[in-house]
């Protein structure tokens, strides 16, 4: 009697119709004129992965999500692989089939290729975690402390052990961000000497700066006044003039941008 069919490719997960999901999302809203950056920031995604999706075919996108699943499944397995290979059992057919015993659904390939990374010395002891990116990092830092899910702040939490200039300059970006939001103007000044005195470089060249508008930015630290409305209409008018750009006259766009609701 033979046994069951190898699974050369994992069937349909949760993973896979995650993938389809964002992908019809994504091209859902840029369809109807959002902005790479407006689509990343509405699901916490990096813009470049929206750039991504954007750009791949989707058969693409759901390929590499099957080959992540695969290798992610056979994590799972690589301590017993280890040591059945340090053991001396080096025939990587044999060791897929022990692994298929006890629950492992991945392709033989996948196996095949660990083994051989056992064999010549390369093989990884842990999976490596992945990287948080510049732009989502910052995004956290510059984010409420509360607004954050427990894992953003762990995450954030392991950040300045590995680069210690961030934890200075995540303290001074949320002194600042209180600053601006319980408008706090008249305490910058202490803030931006220490800035200054204790700071990473990139926030000394910020609190350098300041002092050449000084009167602007306390009033725009201090006065409920802002420009936030007139920023959101242009925010709004510019997907319109994108999608009619060189196929419409003034008068229709005057049309579009009356038309549709703020």
């Amino acid at each position: 009697m033979t046994g069951p069919p190898e699974p050369d490719d994992p069937p349909n997960s949760q993973i896979l119709a995650r993938v389809r999901q964002w992908h019809a999302d994504i091209h859902y809203l840029r369809d109807r004129g959002w902005t790479i950056s407006a689509i990343a920031r509405r699901p916490g995604r990096d813009r470049k992965t929206v750039r991504h999706y954007l750009t791949t075919d989707l058969d693409q996108i759901l390929a590499s999500a099957r080959d992540r699943r695969l290798n992610g499944h056979l994590n799972r397995f690589k301590p017993y692989l280890r040591h059945r290979f340090r053991s001396g059992a080096t025939n990587a057919a044999a060791l897929f089939r022990e692994i298929r015993e006890s629950g492992y659904r991945g392709s033989r390939v996948a196996v095949t290729k660990y083994i051989a990374t056992l064999r010549d010395g390369t093989a990884t002891i842990e999976p490596k975690r992945a990287i948080p990116g510049p732009r989502r990092i910052t995004t956290w830092i510059m984010r409420h402390p509360n607004a954050l899910t427990a894992e953003q702040r762990d995450q954030l939490n392991r950040v300045p052990a590995a680069c210690p200039d961030l934890a200075a300059a995540s303290d001074l970006a949320h002194e600042f961000g209180a600053l601006a939001r319980e408008r706090r103007g008249t305490d910058l000044t202490a803030r931006m000497t220490r800035a200054l005195d204790h700071g990473p470089p990139p926030v000394q060249g910020f609190a350098a700066f300041l002092p050449n508008d000084w009167d602007a930015v306390i009033n725009g630290l201090t006065l409920h006044w802002s420009s936030g409305s007139v920023e959101g209409q242009v925010t709004r008018i510019k997907p319109i003039k994108r999608r009619s750009y060189g196929r419409a006259s003034f008068t229709l766009l005057r049309t579009h941008v009356l038309a549709q609701p703020p």
